[in-house]
């Protein structure tokens, strides 16, 4: 008997016990009724419901759906000639261990083979990467496990120079429904083939303006349109004290402008009004039908100047920075939680949708607590002379207690609660005489996928 004599419902059940979708990618390959049955729905839905992870290491297999980071490193090696060195990474934090692997996207059409320069990440939802040229003249959302990718039109560019940019989904292309017990079936798992996808990009302007022009780009029309957001108060975008690439929380767009306050556009918002608040909170404004979100840090003895990071940590909204009583020689980071509050318990929060929302010290972390039982640690350290170098480009997105931390180009996972840390080396030239090392590093959240979400065309 040959397999493809099996009923179209065994076949599927074989072939989603497969110990990965990269095996099942494969079988694509093998007819087109194969084809055909690994494309349906039906069977992207059977495959994640009868998955288990079944090994830690889930940055090879992806068995099991997980919240890693993305790291895009580059290194300025201007002796002899020659040229940048970029990268790609991804790094999880297992129950064990953590774990990193490389990542390419060389299958980009803005990859450049001379100098094997890597695209520019800009922005990622899920396991999907929105990404561009070097000169952000050309976009692109890619899926790196799949190597689907596609280019969006360019934009109209009526508003030049440089900008911001955020990329969101209105859904996940699958998600987990409430677990009855222990049982897992497909009944728990849905699946948003139509979803929807938004490329919000906003030209930086100068200090305390009142009004940004803005670029949307929806998936629907496969078009640009121009809008603008406003506030009274004021905002500056500068590129050392913002997060320049959006953080997709709750349906949202955050990004982090000068003095914490805190910005979100809504691009799926289509209401013709305002929403109105109380006369203590400077409130939501919708103009050009977006809806656009501030949130003011009240803390002014924080003095906050320079944000190291705004992300998602276990489905909350966060922040840090140093304390700016002693910002680098003391290593002491301060990390900030967006929370709902009380009107009465506190008149120095802002609305957000109807609700008052402010941001709220959780905790404080000593990087001098890491140092004596990590040795690397403590010799880069000794030699810098303080914390003035180090960066800390993301929390992690499934433990609090861990915070990754640039130190010259090596990012560290310090895990604070065990006081242990794993360091990804990076990828340093060997013949640097004389010339230039300024290791750089920026991260973005990336989901590993069980079965990956595919790039519409």
């Amino acid at each position: 008997m040959n397999i493809d004599d099996l009923p179209q419902h065994l076949l599927v059940e074989i072939l989603c016990r497969l110990p990965s979708s990269k095996i099942v990618f494969q079988c694509k390959c093998v007819s087109r009724r194969w084809f055909a049955l690994i494309s349906d729905p039906y069977f992207v839905l059977r495959f994640v419901s009868l998955q288990k992870c079944t090994t830690d290491d889930v940055l090879v297999e992806r068995d099991a759906d997980m919240d890693a980071i993305l790291f895009y490193s580059k290194t300025n090696n201007r002796a002899y000639g020659q040229y940048s060195i970029w990268e790609y990474f991804v790094m999880a934090a297992l129950p064990a261990k953590c774990k990193s692997r490389n990542l390419s996207l060389s299958f980009i059409p803005c990859f450049y083979q001379t100098t094997q320069t890597e695209p520019r990440m800009l922005g990622t939802y899920n396991d999907l990467i929105l990404c561009s040229t070097i000169s952000e003249q050309e976009y692109y959302i890619c899926n790196p496990y799949t190597r689907q990718w596609i280019a969006l039109p360019l934009t109209p560019q009526v508003h030049r120079g440089s900008g911001i940019m955020g990329f969101t989904c209105d859904h996940p292309y699958y998600n987990h429904e409430e677990h009855v017990g222990n049982q897992t079936s497909s009944n728990n798992i849905k699946l948003n083939a139509e979803y929807r996808y938004r490329v919000v990009r906003i030209t930086v302007v100068k200090r305390n303006c009142l009004e940004c022009p803005v670029e949307i780009y929806s998936s629907e029309t496969g078009q640009w349109r121009e809008s603008v957001i406003s506030s009274s108060r004021g905002f500056s975008f500068t590129s050392a004290s913002c997060s320049t690439r959006g953080v997709a929380y709750n349906g949202m767009l955050y990004w982090l402008c000068f003095g914490g306050l805190l910005i979100g556009v809504d691009p799926f918002n289509n209401t013709n009004s305002s929403i109105s608040t109380d006369a203590n909170t400077i409130g939501d404004i919708v103009v050009n039908n977006e809806l656009c979100r501030f949130v003011q840090f009240h803390k002014p003895e924080y003095n906050i100047t320079c944000v190291e990071c705004l992300g998602v940590c276990q489905g909350r909204l966060r922040m840090c920075h140093y304390d700016m009583e002693d910002p680098y020689n003391s290593g002491i980071l301060c990390v900030w939680e967006l929370k709902e509050v009380e009107e009465e318990d506190d008149q120095k929060a802002d609305g957000i949708a109807g609700r008052l929302m402010k941001w709220c010290l959780i905790k404080k972390l000593n990087l001098n607590e890491m140092v004596a039982e990590n040795p690397d640690i403590a010799k880069w350290r000794a030699e810098a002379g303080g914390w003035c170098e180090a960066r800390v480009p993301a929390f992690d997105p499934n433990d609090e207690d861990i915070l990754y931390v640039n130190l010259d180009g090596d990012i560290v996972a310090c895990n604070f609660r065990t006081r242990i840390s794993f360091t990804r080396q990076r990828i340093r030239p060997t013949d640097v005489i004389g010339g230039e090392f300024h290791p750089w590093a920026s991260a973005l959240p990336l989901s590993l996928k069980r079965w990956p979400t595919p790039v519409p065309n």
